[in-house]
């Protein structure tokens, strides 16, 4: 009796091993580092997850966007790998993705406990709900070595310039179109600076909304910036129009560098002009009138001839001086931190989350408090911050559940800290330049 009943014991507990061991077997998540070297703000820091469940997956594993004080992020483009691994003899089914984390502020950041949920076949033919947990990750953003004021961190930007028609070729009156394009690779389109427009006197410049645009999908973001200018001619002569430079700082390199679109060459000649007909000769005498009759106004169409002359050349001296004085003021305005702040809130009223982000980065350069996050933290404005931070999930987040985002919200929220930031900022007397003397 006791012989037979020892086989059956060591068969019973041989089959209640198996269930014990599928269900010790527990998801796995790992995360690593694998943009190489050291970090400074503004660089894109690549953050591969890897997340592990025993068997295989009966839904993807949702990665969420997670909130990451004065630091951005963002889910990779790039398609989620597949993987398979061993652990403890276990076969493991996995899938990797990538988030992409720009620090925007100097110091230690934290991974927060953010949970990534999915469904798995814990025991072959039965699903099982799964979660695994972000473990807390650790990185030091060091301020940046000898980087220059408002340079962007990135890997590489290149500028690429584009024409209408032949510069060489143009007349009084036509119009060139200037197109530039900004390509950085790890660096999100939001964050490229915007480039610097200027004209020679006798030039004007018209300039068109940017159009931002991204691809992260073979690993860090190659953020695109195109901006275009139309400049008008109305005389001849000879232009050249200034060079395009958006300056970059190279992290690895640890050095700074230009990226530049050449000058422009612009020769206008004189357009063609209405010739009037020759007038035929002034008879002496014509029905019976004498010349002599004629002379008071003659004169008198010699005295206004001659005024008309000193008006045109007074108006010649003194035209070029005006446009000046007028485009100095019409540019103070364009450039006013009140100007950029116009166009933040235009981009919210138009819907555009992007163009709003990109506007709202710009202002904040033109009026020295970037970065926003950092700025709304020093003002104490809790609302504020918390409606920032909610902006950015909603922007960032494509395919993750997350709403819309208020852009009216965001609107009210930073026309607040900045009427208050306003208000203790120290006036600034601004002198438009005088119209220059007539005999300089």
């Amino acid at each position: 009796m006791m012989a037979g009943a020892r086989p059956r014991l060591l068969m019973l507990l041989l089959l209640l091993t198996i269930p014990v061991r599928l269900w010790a077997a527990e998801p796995v998540v790992r995360a690593q580092i694998v943009t190489p070297g050291s970090y400074v703000p503004g660089q894109q820091i690549m953050i591969q997850v890897d997340v592990l469940a025993p068997n295989f997956f009966l839904s993807p594993p949702q990665f969420p966007l997670f909130d990451l004080p004065n630091a951005i992020v963002t889910l990779s483009d790039a398609r989620a790998q597949n993987l398979t691994e061993k652990i403890d003899g276990e076969t493991y089914a996995g899938i990797r993705r990538n988030y992409l984390v720009t620090a925007q502020v100097a110091g230690s950041f934290v991974l927060p406990p953010a949970e990534i949920t999915f469904n798995y076949a814990a025991v072959p033919g039965q699903s099982t709900t799964g979660s695994a947990t972000l473990p807390p990750l650790t990185f030091t953003v060091a301020p940046a070595e000898g980087a220059a004021a408002g340079s962007a961190a990135a890997t590489g930007i290149e500028v690429a310039q584009a024409l209408d028609q032949d510069p060489a070729t143009l007349k009084a009156g036509d119009m060139l179109v200037r197109t530039i394009t900004v390509s950085a690779h790890g660096l999100q389109a939001m964050m490229i600076p915007a480039p610097t427009f200027t004209a020679p006197e006798g030039v004007r410049i018209y300039r068109h909304d940017p159009k931002l645009s991204d691809d992260s999908s073979d690993g860090l973001s190659l953020g695109k910036r195109v901006d275009k200018v139309t400049y008008g001619f109305n005389k001849p002569g000879t232009y050249a129009l200034p060079a395009v430079e958006v300056s970059w700082y190279d992290p690895i390199a640890k050095k700074n560098d230009v990226a530049t679109a050449p000058v422009v060459t612009a020769v206008v000649a004189e357009s063609a002009a209405f010739q009037p007909a020759i007038a035929p000769p002034v008879q002496a005498e014509r029905r019976g009138v004498a010349l002599g009759d004629w002379a008071p106004y003659a004169l008198l169409g010699a005295g206004l001839l001659v005024i008309m002359v000193l008006a045109g050349w007074l108006a010649a001296r003194l035209w070029p001086g005006f446009v000046a004085w007028r485009t100095a003021r019409r540019n103070e305005r364009e450039h006013s931190e009140a100007a950029f702040f116009g166009r933040f809130e235009r981009a919210c009223r138009q819907g555009d989350p992007l163009s709003a982000y990109s506007a709202l980065d710009v202002w904040s350069r033109r009026a020295g408090i970037a970065p926003v996050a950092a700025w709304l933290q020093d003002a104490g404005d809790w609302p504020a911050q918390q409606e920032f931070k909610r902006f950015q999930k909603a922007t960032f987040a494509p395919g993750q559940g997350g709403s819309a985002p208020d852009l009216r919200a965001l609107q009210a929220a930073i026309a607040r800290v900045r009427a208050a930031w306003l208000k203790r900022k120290p006036p600034r007397t601004a002198r438009l330049p005088a119209l220059p003397e007539l005999n300089p």
